[in-house]
C-alpha cells in the first residue's frame, strides 16, 4: 500500500508510474482533501493549503489510482495536533495522508500488509494556522481539538500496531 496526497498529481503520478512500469504489486491511493475536485465531486470551503485543487489536475491519470480517499479539513487538523504531541511537527498535507492512511488501515487491518505514506511537508509553515487556537477556532469552532476521546481511541489503535509495544488496560 502507498498513501500519497494529491495537489499536482506530480508525486502521485510518477510514484504510480515507476511501481507500474517495474511490475511492483503496490495498490495506490490517493489522499485528496473533501472540498477538492481534483477526482471529480463537488467543490467546498478549503483552507488548508497543499492538498485539493479547484480543477482536475492536468497531469492525473486515474488509471493508475486503485482508489481515492477523502479526508475532511477538521481530521487533518486533529492528526497534525496527535503527531505534534508526540514530538512530529508536520504540515496539512501529510497530516491528511497520515489521517487518511491511519483510517484506511484501522478499516482494513494490517495483517501481512505493508503500507508507506508519503509525508511532504513539515509543520513550520502551519504554526499560525493549524497549530494557532484563534485560527482553528475562527473557522472551526471552539470543540475541534476538545475530545479526548479522539486522542485516546487514535493513540491506542497506533500503540497497538507498534512493534514491542503493549496496549494499556
Amino acid at each position: 500500500m502507498l498513501f500519497l496526497g494529491t495537489g499536482t498529481a506530480g508525486t502521485l503520478m510518477g510514484c504510480a508510474r515507476y511501481f507500474r512500469k517495474w511490475h511492483r504489486p503496490v495498490r495506490i491511493v490517493a489522499v485528496d482533501s473533501v472540498g477538492s475536485v481534483a477526482f471529480g465531486g463537488t467543490p467546498g470551503r478549503r483552507m488548508i493549503p497543499g492538498l485539493g485543487m479547484s480543477m482536475r489536475p492536468p497531469l492525473l491519470d486515474e488509471e493508475y489510482v486503485d482508489e481515492v480517499v477523502r479526508v475532511e479539513e477538521a481530521d487533518t487538523i486533529r492528526t497534525c495536533h496527535r503527531l505534534a504531541r508526540r514530538g512530529f511537527l508536520f504540515g496539512g498535507s501529510t497530516g491528511t495522508v497520515v489521517s487518511a492512511a491511519t483510517d484506511w488501515l484501522a478499516r482494513h487491518g494490517t495483517r501481512d500488509l505493508t503500507a508507506v505514506a508519503i509525508a511532504p511537508d513539515l509543520g513550520e509553515r502551519y504554526l499560525d494556522t493549524i497549530y494557532q487556537s484563534n485560527w482553528l477556532q475562527d473557522l472551526y469552532g471552539e470543540h475541534l481539538l476538545d475530545s479526548a476521546q479522539v486522542y485516546t481511541a487514535w493513540e491506542e489503535n497506533s500503540a497497538s500496531r507498534a512493534p514491542g509495544r503493549r496496549r494499556r488496560a
